[in-house]
């Protein structure tokens, strides 16, 4: 490959001359500029991105981590993440961790050494010592959809809270009393948020909260499913079951197929995330909508400020201000899984099954 050297020789000039050119750091002289141009052209040389980056400190790279690439939720996100960087000049490093801190850690230490100029991250939950040194690099962190274990940067997020209660009051306004939660664990930031907002909406309405109605599963169907069926075995079943997200739901869906029992007759549901195909059920699913649009847009928005503050020396302490967290609302889309609690000679309606 052709060096700044070799353009340098060609065009009779310094090799600060060519930098000055490409760079333009510095005014050169319209007839310089256009012999070294012609011999960049001729000897098809590109300058080393790696190089550029160690003179200005800038890679124009932002490292993006997401959960789970395969998630409908996480891939849009991304999508969105990268359209609008893309207009900005930016340039992406997508690394999915298989919510496996372990593997967050090593893209971590990845993206540290790559000099991103900005980070994008789903987090784990887990204790992640690497983010401090993003920080201590004065390399912007912006945290989306989840919190890290510490107050690294600015959060992302929907009212994970107003959404769980607002998906609990919906299931109490139909007459329900035993209604269930099945979530993932409340180490999550969502989780967490979502399971209180269910508690505090039961305690409103003037419901205990049953501990054992509120099933906490792993990250695969195959678990999620196993979690469902001992709420749907149980003598005394929820008549309602709140999903905290796209795989919970698909898992009680299943569940109900197994024991031959029908949504809404028998159980009513309030899912999570509105992925197309929520509406094509039979019955069609009343979910809680989160714009991905939205929230990628905000992180996008968000990190842009951190890096210009960074650029203008406005990091450390003021950093907070620079950058605030952010809360989006999430809206209730109300379609017909849900009905009253069944009654012994109650009707019956077709079970909810995967659409053909």
């Amino acid at each position: 490959m052709a060096t700044i050297q070799d353009v340098a020789q060609l065009a009779g000039v310094s090799k600060a001359t060519v930098s000055h050119v490409i760079n333009d750091t510095r005014p050169v002289t319209p007839a310089t500029r256009q012999v070294v141009l012609d011999a960049i052209a001729q000897l098809n040389y590109r300058p080393s991105a790696i190089a550029r980056s160690l003179n200005t400190n800038v890679t124009h790279t932002i490292g993006v981590l997401v959960a789970d690439i395969t998630n409908p939720f996480f891939s849009g996100l991304v999508r969105g993440v990268e359209r609008q960087l893309s207009l900005q000049g930016y340039n992406l490093i997508v690394c999915n961790t298989d919510e496996d801190p372990e593997q967050e850690a090593r893209y971590l230490d990845l993206l540290l050494a790559k000099r991103v100029d900005g980070l994008i991250v789903a987090p784990s939950g887990a204790a992640q010592p690497l983010f401090q040194q993003f920080s201590a690099y004065n390399t912007p962190l912006v945290f989306v959809d989840r919190h890290p274990d510490k107050p690294y940067g600015p959060v992302i997020e929907i009212d994970n809270f107003a959404a769980g209660y607002e998906a609990t009051k919906h299931l109490i306004r139909w007459g329900h009393r035993r209604i269930a939660i099945l979530s993932r664990n409340p180490t999550l930031s969502t989780a967490r948020g979502r399971i209180s907002g269910y508690s505090k909406a039961l305690q409103a309405h003037g419901l205990d909260v049953d501990e054992t109605l509120i099933q906490v599963t792993g990250i695969t169907l195959e678990a999620a499913v196993t979690n469902a069926l001992r709420l749907l075995d149980r003598p005394d079943r929820p008549t309602a079951v709140v999903t905290t997200n796209h795989i919970m739901t698909l898992a009680l869906l299943r569940a109900l197929r197994e024991r031959n029992l029908d949504c809404p007759t028998d159980i009513s549901l309030v899912g999570f995330d509105d992925h197309p195909w929520a509406s094509l059920f039979t019955p069609p699913l009343t979910v809680i909508r989160m714009s991905i649009s939205d929230l990628s847009n905000a992180a996008v928005g968000t990190l842009l400020r951190a890096i210009e503050c960074r650029t203008q020396g406005q990091g450390g302490d003021l950093s907070a201000e620079c950058t605030p967290d952010v809360v989006l609302p999430a809206e209730l889309v109300v379609r017909a899984s849900c009905a009253p609690p069944a009654s012994p000679a109650g009707p019956t309606v077709r079970r909810a099954s995967l659409p053909t």
